[in-house]
């Protein structure tokens, strides 16, 4: 009999010790697809024991599914119930998409009366919509009351985060909370978030056992309220360095691509002082474009005006804003377009804001009309051209004046496509004929083309040897960038002229005029095409190919520059056999402030070994420069 009641009693303890892990294992998920050495099978149990998540029941088994997507409406009821808050009931549903009464529309209306979510989408919620990683930062923030105003004057720790992202601060907060690591220097703001990647995320936010170690934060944090503004990388692999020092390869902190932006805190020399992660770093200043408050490039220049009295310059259109620098009176600055009262301009290369109203607009000084009487320079940069000259019309409703400047009487108007007979040309004004009349336009906006004999015959063709002199460019042991550019440009230009095209280069040696020098020389020898020349590079050897840029300006003449840049791009694909990248649109400085048709090719990757093969034999070197000379022939033979 005793040994009966022992027996029955193990029999007890051993079904309630069953039961006992049963239970642990379902309140603890549980998931066919979670295995115990899953990154975040930890945190999916923390979080499935509060009731937060739950799986999905499929043939008597319970799954996970942590590689899904998670979305606006799952995140809603998870940081509701991770917040320890409790649906909402109302007899209206704030949103088209949430239908009132349901589970979804309880939890939804609670994360929006709690402002756990912003609310810009036009009356709709999204619930089956992916959360984006953007949008993730702000609704742990607001759900867990992290104090995001601690982080509003820190810059990003990520280059794809920068000054004019609205959701910075919150990406900010979530990263020194140790809630978030981003992917090496980036943080993918409009990546989608999976369910395993969001438990994380609401574990770290929801306890302190859970939080990534922090960051270690220098004395010399980087202080937002200090930039200066911002600018976009144009090459792939460029280097961050932690001193001014291009020389060594120890003080190299991580790279940047073309696309990236940073914030900048100040111009020193050649170098510009970034941010990357919490501390102060530098970029070489060559590789990288700055960009207005906004986010856009410059674009092309307005219009110069006068200062008339000591002006700030501003890094948004306010006078609240922090101030850049400080320009005296009666200097002449662009200006690139007016915001609200205040002018974006460039000084010292640094773009920024003034005030319109302390300035005066500078009288733009026209060439005069040609004296008959004065005879011609016997070489001049723009010898005048008789004969069988056609000019076609490149944009719409196009001045003809009466005289040869800008403010002469208006005596018609030319349509895109019109024809007209070219008589003589002086600087950037053409004589034509139309309809009968005779009168002046601007030649920037005519296609000019010979009627007989070479089509090259006097156009007056820029070809610009991209980096040169203290900038080589991208380069790869022995071989640098501004070295095979200037060796296919020169080619390009012997062919040109041999054909009787009048070629000019900004640089004909080793030398480093800067992209404005290069608009600068175009317009100042009245060029009618612009051609740059560059070779690319990428972090990835595997990357090849040969593709050409152009920029959409103003008005619609654009549509010349991808012709030109379509001849161009084919004629290097298809006789070198290069892989084609095509043609792209992208406002480099040199092609985007030229007011004539304007290009950039970039000829193959030094850092692939095939590209390079050929970008480094002299064979195939003229066959570079044989394609870009039959591009450019065709552009011209195109009536």
């Amino acid at each position: 009999m005793y040994l009966k009641k022992i027996s029955l009693m193990l029999c007890i303890l051993l079904i309630s010790a069953s039961i006992f892990t049963i239970h642990n294992a379902s309140a603890s998920g549980g998931f066919e697809d979670i295995a115990s050495n899953h990154e975040a099978y930890e945190q999916i149990n923390y979080l499935v024991n509060l009731g937060v998540i739950k799986g999905y029941t499929e043939k008597g088994k319970i799954y996970y599914k942590p590689n899904n997507n998670v979305t606006r409406g799952q995140v809603a009821k998870m940081v509701v119930v991770a917040s320890e808050n409790k649906p909402l009931v109302v007899k209206k549903s704030s949103f088209s998409d949430v239908t009132v009464g349901t589970e979804l529309s309880g939890y939804v209306e609670r994360a929006i009366q709690l402002g756990y979510f912003a609310t810009n989408t036009k009356g709709k919620f999204l619930p089956n919509m992916p959360l984006t990683r953007d949008e993730m930062s702000y609704v742990l923030t607001k759900a867990f009351k992290l104090d995001s105003s601690a982080y509003e004057k820190v810059d990003s720790p990520f280059v794809d985060v920068d000054v004019t992202h609205p959701y910075m601060q919150y990406v900010n907060t979530i990263y020194f909370n140790g809630i978030t690591r981003g992917s090496g220097q980036t943080y993918k703001p409009n990546g989608q978030v999976t369910r395993a990647q969001f438990a994380l995320f609401v574990a770290r936010a929801k306890s302190e056992k859970y939080r990534l170690e922090l960051p270690v934060k220098d004395v010399d944090v980087p202080d937002a309220s200090q930039i200066i503004g911002s600018v976009q990388v144009t090459t792939d692999g460029l280097n961050i360095r932690n001193t001014k020092d291009s020389s060594s390869k120890a003080n190299i902190v991580g790279t940047v691509n073309k696309g990236d932006r940073l914030s900048v805190y100040a111009v020193e020399g050649d170098w510009l002082k970034v941010s990357s992660k919490d501390a102060y770093t530098y970029i070489y200043k060559t590789y990288a474009q700055f960009l207005d408050a906004d986010g856009n490039t410059l674009g092309n220049v307005q219009k110069q005006v006068t200062t008339t009295q000591t002006i700030n310059v501003y890094v948004k259109a306010s006078s609240s804003s922090k101030i850049i620098s400080t320009v005296n009176s009666k200097v002449k600055l662009p200006v690139y377009k007016t915001v609200n009262g205040y002018y974006l301009t460039e000084v010292d290369d640094v773009p920024g804001y003034i005030v319109a109203n302390s300035t005066e607009d500078v009288a733009v000084e026209q060439p005069a009309a040609p004296d008959p009487a004065q005879k011609p320079d016997p070489d001049p940069i723009t010898p005048p051209v008789t004969g069988d000259l056609l000019g076609r019309v490149t944009v719409d409703n196009l001045n003809i004046r009466k005289e040869a400047n800008s403010t002469s009487t208006v005596l018609g108007k030319l349509s895109k496509g019109e024809y007209v007979q070219v008589n003589s040309i002086y600087d950037y004004w053409a004589q034509v004929t139309f309809e009968d009349q005779t009168g002046y336009v601007h030649k920037s906006y005519l296609k000019l083309l010979n009627q007989s004999g070479n089509p090259l015959k006097d156009r007056i063709i820029i070809i610009d040897p991209g980096h040169g002199g203290k900038d080589p460019g991208t380069s790869f042991e022995s071989f640098s960038e501004k070295n095979i550019t200037l060796k296919v440009g020169t080619l390009v230009k012997n062919k040109l002229e041999a054909a009787g095209a009048k070629v000019l280069m900004p640089r004909t040696g080793d030398t480093f005029p800067t992209p404005q020098d290069r608009v600068d020389f175009t317009h100042a020898n009245y060029g009618e095409i612009f051609v740059s020349i560059h070779v690319n590079s990428a972090a990835n050897t595997a990357a090849q190919g040969t593709e050409t840029y152009y920029a959409k300006t103003p008005g619609d003449m654009y549509e010349e520059d991808i012709d030109l840049a379509t001849f161009v791009n084919n004629q290097i694909v298809n006789n070198l056999n290069m892989k084609n990248r095509k043609v792209k649109e992208e406002k480099h400085i040199v092609s985007a402030n030229t007011n004539i048709p304007a290009i950039l090719v970039e000829l193959g990757f030094l850092t692939n070994s095939e590209d390079r093969a050929k970008m480094t034999d002299d064979q195939y070197v003229e066959q570079f420069a044989e394609s870009i000379y039959k591009g450019i022939l065709q552009y011209y033979e195109k009536q």
